[in-house]
């Protein structure tokens, strides 16, 4: 059952469907565009299980995404590959009450070819291949008594006035459902950043090397939010408002494509010592978006014998760019009687992500990105063991990511313990294992809007947040196979 102007609703353009979805519930917040670039991590078991600082080693096949000047150290053809199990686990604190939740995923890691040319001096490599190096999984599931307000009024200013099309609310927003209600809900997302790469590294003069890797990227995101509020305590019990149960569900699907440059150098002091730096172009990534949602609403009939229930929904295609900042890298790494250490830092200004060739709305977003974000240093440390008579090598290191809000609380910076194994067959196999295992806290916002106090006279701010506790592990497990 719906009200009769809902058919004039659906049929709406497409520019206004545009301007719908941008204030659609978090359809274009800022997390949009910085969950692109923010907490990558890279791929390869033997990169990752040493922290990901292989920037001054970059001695195979993942070169490709580290330092493609790296690939020139390489003398023979290699084979790679890869494969990278993740479990996610989200404690979620909302309205007092705490909801675990768990979710998990497997894909392919990498995947290439490293190719040397015959040169009559120095050397000239060549990769070709794919790297998975950021993965969107997680899984949040809230839930609590709330006694002093509902998500109502936000179905009404962020999702084009859907609590009066489900009886909730009048065609001013008012409602008078405020409290007393049982919440419960969930946000799932799922998706990952594929980089395809050409890449090429030359040894210009002894022992000092050049590369540069061109990534054409591919990737999606889906997210699938679920809401829900019940009057468990009968409290609105007296016709019209005799109200039951509400459901809302929000549903986006990107798809996203891209690309961006990589340059490398670095130099190899005696074997000994080693020192490099990369450049990374901005990436700029094309977003193709399609985003529904749906809501149902139940009163008790006036004879309390069954519910009228109440639907509306509305779907809309948006596309848009986002470009994000230049990354500076540097790193060092030494090596001596079977001991390698190595750390790099990645530098990026997240003043300069930018949302580009959307909507005004869409665009307006940027002078947010300016006002609340701020330049950050990512740390990466690692070290490598190499066992003595064995074939075989252990890894450790440390990540460090920190928050790229202003102000933003040590418990959003993003931290991981890395550990790892390797073992060389006959100077041709390498099979290498990593174990990763990344904790951090993030708000999720469930909704966000303004009332008016008529005992105050003035504007409340009503904010719904979930505070999330999250813990991230993953197995990578990698081959070489050089010939």
């Amino acid at each position: 059952m719906k009200r009769n102007n809902y058919i004039k609703k659906i049929a709406i353009g497409a520019t206004s469907l545009m301007l719908i979805m941008t204030s659609a519930m978090n359809a274009q917040f800022l997390e949009d565009a910085l969950r692109l670039d923010y907490g990558m991590l890279g791929s390869s078991a033997r990169a990752l299980s040493m922290g990901s600082s292989f920037l001054a080693v970059s001695d195979d096949f993942s070169a490709s995404f580290y330092n493609p000047a790296g690939l020139a150290q390489i003398r023979k053809f290699e084979i790679a590959g890869g494969i990278r199990h993740t479990n996610f686990r989200n404690d979620a604190l909302y309205l007092g009450t705490i909801t675990n939740a768990r979710g998990s995923s497997t894909n392919l890691d990498n995947l290439g070819i490293v190719i040397p040319i015959p040169t009559l001096q120095g050397s000239l490599t060549l990769a070709i291949g794919y790297n998975r190096v950021n993965d969107f999984t997680q899984i949040s599931m809230f839930e609590g008594f709330n006694e002093n307000d509902s998500i109502i009024p936000d179905l009404f200013l962020s999702r084009h006035e859907m609590s009066y099309y489900l009886w909730l609310s009048d065609s001013t927003g008012t409602t008078p459902f405020m409290g007393d209600l049982y919440q419960w809900g969930s946000q799932e997302e799922f998706g990952a950043i594929n980089n395809w790469n050409i890449s090429g590294g030359i040894e210009v003069v002894p022992d000092f090397f050049l590369g540069a890797t061109l990534n054409l990227i591919s990737g999606n995101y889906r997210q699938t939010f679920t809401f829900e509020e019940e009057d468990i305590h009968n409290t609105y019990d007296t016709f019209p408002n005799d109200f039951e149960y509400l459901f809302v569900e929000d549903y986006i699907d990107a798809r996203i494509s891209g690309f961006n440059a990589l340059l490398g150098g670095l130099y190899n002091m005696n074997g000994i010592f080693k020192i490099g730096a990369t450049i990374r172009t901005p990436t700029r990534y094309s977003i193709e978006e399609e985003y529904s949602t749906y809501g149902l609403s139940e009163f008790t009939t006036p004879d309390d014998e069954g519910f009228n229930w109440y639907e509306d929904e509305f779907d809309a295609v948006i596309d848009y760019d986002v470009s994000t900042p230049w990354q500076f890298s540097a790193g060092a790494a030494v090596s001596l009687s079977g001991v390698t250490v190595s750390a790099a830092a990645d530098y990026r200004d997240w003043t300069q992500l930018e949302f580009r060739n959307a909507p005004s709305s869409i665009l307006a977003i940027n002078r947010t990105i300016r006002e609340v974000l701020e330049p950050a240093t990512d740390l990466r440390l690692g070290a490598e063991f190499a066992l003595p008579m064995f074939p075989i090598a252990i890894r450790g290191g440390y990540i460090h990511q920190p928050s790229p809000y202003k102000n933003a609380p040590s418990e959003l910076n993003r931290n991981y313990i890395t550990g790892g194994i390797g073992i060389k067959i006959q100077d041709v196999i390498y099979l290498d294992l990593a174990i990763i295992r990344g904790l951090w806290e993030s708000d999720l916002f469930v909704y966000d809007y303004d009332v008016w106090n008529e005992n105050q006279g003035a504007w409340q701010a009503v904010t719904r947040v979930v505070n999330e506790d999250i813990v991230k592990n993953s197995v990578i497990f990698s081959f070489r196979y050089r010939f």
